[in-house]
């Protein structure tokens, strides 16, 4: 009889070694800490990610220009894969030679920044009028900028202060604040209008 019940207790300890934490242990809980949760989602964000860049890059191979800016944009920022700059590169111009503004403006970001490419300040901003001219507002800003402060080419002010007041009145942030920044006001704005837009921001 004595021999029967320590038979059963090693079966029922055996199970239970078995059984998962939360049923083991008194009703105890088993919790994930916020770093494993911030694991999975990280993991869960990557293969989103890389599937996305594998499927433009297929798409892109077939001269699908709207993929190959996707491809692009996910070699500049590392996402589903490591950076590449230089591919990056590469796809941005097979976009901008589409006269896709926006494969024109990554490019001469790239360029400008000497990523992936040989730096040149002079060919970034002749890029960026590019995408101004394919009706990029971005590169119309960016343009703007360089010419405004005299960036790879000849100073304007003139032209800086229309080009980036015009991507100003499109909304797009970045030129509001250069103007604010620089004083780029147009001038043939009232001086009272002026500092009424100032003081509202």
């Amino acid at each position: 009889m004595k021999t029967r019940l320590m038979l059963l207790g090693a079966v029922l300890m055996s199970a239970a070694l078995t059984l998962p934490a939360a049923a083991q242990g008194l009703g105890q809980r088993t919790q994930r800490t916020q770093a494993e949760i911030a694991f999975e989602q990280a993991e869960t964000d990557f293969q989103k990610h890389k599937a996305a860049r594998d499927e433009a890059q297929q798409k892109c191979a077939s001269n699908e220009f709207q993929a190959c800016y996707e491809l692009a944009e996910a070699q500049r920022k590392g996402l589903g894969g490591s950076q590449d700059f230089s591919g990056a590169a590469t796809n941005y111009k097979k976009v901008c030679a589409a006269r896709d503004g926006r494969g024109c403006a990554g490019l001469a970001y790239l360029t400008v920044q000497g990523r992936g490419v040989t730096a040149n300040a002079a060919e970034g901003r002749r890029l960026y009028k590019q995408a101004c001219d394919y009706g990029e507002v971005s590169g119309c800003a960016a343009w703007g900028n360089m010419a405004y402060v005299g960036i790879g080419g000849a100073k304007d002010v003139h032209k800086g202060t229309n080009a980036l007041n015009e991507a100003c009145e499109k909304e797009y942030e970045w030129a509001c604040t250069r103007v604010r920044e620089l004083g780029a006001f147009n001038p043939e704005d009232r001086p009272m209008e002026r500092m009424r837009d100032m003081r509202s921001n």
